[in-house]
């Protein structure tokens, strides 16, 4: 009956609200699912997935092979006198393979360079596989991502809004040091070693938020823990 639906719905808002906090939790203390998340098309839980399905990046000693793992790599037709790629192997991650292709949809509708990348993609092999290129390339920045480099796509200011949403989300009581948000914010960034002529971060229809100085260069960078 209805009463129940209503109960059933109500249970299922709050596992999500509660996972929601759980995966914000270990995005604040673990520093890959930091990094990931500052990669374009990336929430938190795009990322808190992404690293539980990779684990030690050390394992994969290349981006091929971790494109393997997650069935992003396409299969080879080789008849002798020409070679061809065909569909993805499907073969790996399942979870992996559908987080990275969700974040394809996003970036390829919201960043300029992944836009650009569809269009031109998509004549030549419909937009469905162009998707499915594009994750394969962003799980080829996740590779060096994990491996300390920024994603050379990513966009200062954006990912300072990002990081600043984040902030709010994660509350002043969970902030390292009880930072205030702008700090937290600045301290991402300079991490990931991004942004340190930002001055200010755009924020809506409100005034920028003002940004502490950069302290790159003037002490070791690194994602910060609890």
């Amino acid at each position: 009956n209805l009463h129940s639906d209503l109960e059933t719905l109500q249970f299922a808002e709050q596992q999500e609200a509660r996972l929601q906090k759980e995966m914000t939790g270990l995005a604040v203390e673990n520093e890959e699912i930091g990094r990931l998340l500052h990669i374009s098309g990336f929430g938190v839980i795009t990322a808190v997935t992404v690293y539980a399905a990779i684990g030690d990046i050390g394992r994969f000693v290349e981006p091929k092979k971790l494109v393997g793992y997650a069935g992003l790599g396409t299969r080879v037709h080789d008849s002798g006198m020409t070679t061809r790629t065909g569909k993805i192997t499907k073969a790996g991650r399942r979870d992996l393979r559908v987080a990275m292709v969700e974040a394809a949809h996003v970036v390829a509708n919201s960043h300029p360079h992944w836009k650009a990348e569809l269009a031109r993609l998509q004549p030549r092999l419909g937009y469905n596989r162009a998707i499915v290129a594009i994750a394969r390339k962003l799980l080829i920045t996740v590779w060096f991502v994990l491996q300390g480099k920024p994603d050379k796509y990513a966009e200062p200011e954006a990912v300072a809004q990002k990081m600043l949403k984040f902030a709010y989300t994660v509350g002043k009581d969970n902030r390292p040091g009880r930072q205030t948000a702008a700090q937290f914010a600045r301290q991402r960034l300079d991490a990931l070693g991004l942004g340190q002529e930002l001055t200010s971060i755009p924020w809506g229809s409100k005034k920028p938020i003002p940004l502490p100085p950069s302290m790159l260069g003037k002490k070791e960078s690194a994602v910060p823990n609890k």
